[in-house]
């Protein structure tokens, strides 16, 4: 093997970050975070409800970033077929829920706000 052929392409390393501690990080760790950094800790006016709302899109748009980028990552390195297929079903499952969760939030925003 040539020096070339064991190096991966630029700009498709992780950088030290496995993908579990990316995904646990991105679905769990920062949302989490989120809420509890934006929350209202007393009685909520129109910007703690805004607050909160945005806190929640934050949250869900980096689960959708990371695990999109995890599967292009993973097509990119070329990856086997099983492991592309494993971080295809996570980005079809976590996707939509994010997605829903950012149409509930704003839903949630709007009841609130009573518009």
């Amino acid at each position: 093997m040539t020096d070339v052929a064991t190096k991966p392409r630029p700009g498709t390393s992780l950088r030290g970050f496995s993908a579990p501690i990316l995904l646990i990080g991105a679905l769990v760790v920062v949302p989490v975070a989120f809420g509890l950094v934006f929350n209202s800790w007393s009685a909520p006016d129109d910007e703690a409800y805004v607050r909160m709302a945005f806190a929640t899109v934050a949250g869900a748009t980096l689960a959708i970033a990371t695990v999109l980028g995890l599967l292009v990552d993973r097509i990119i390195r070329r990856a086997t077929v099983s492991t592309i297929a494993i971080f295809a079903v996570i980005a079809l499952v976590v996707v939509p829920y994010e997605l829903n969760a950012i149409s509930g939030a704003a839903e949630l925003l709007l009841t609130r706000l009573n518009v």
